[in-house]
């Protein structure tokens, strides 16, 4: 995965919340490039990434992993 700045963050869409509040919020760019980001629940960038599309399913599979075990 590869950081990223917060250049997509505004349009990315909410997918869950975390117990803790954390929103997890994803968005793929027009070149088929799958971003995640985390939000602090004041709406504020905790981390943003992104991973190449060879990728992609392991972080859906992450993703999915993650709604289970922390929502």
């Amino acid at each position: 995965m590869t950081k990223v700045r917060g250049t997509h963050f505004g349009v990315a869409t909410p997918i869950f919340t975390l117990k803790d509040g954390t929103v997890v919020k994803t968005y793929t760019n027009l070149f088929g490039v799958d971003h995640i980001f985390l939000a602090h629940k004041d709406k504020i960038m905790i981390f943003g990434g992104f991973v190449g599309w060879i990728h992609s399913d392991g972080l859906n599979k992450a993703i999915s992993q993650i709604r289970k075990e922390f929502t």
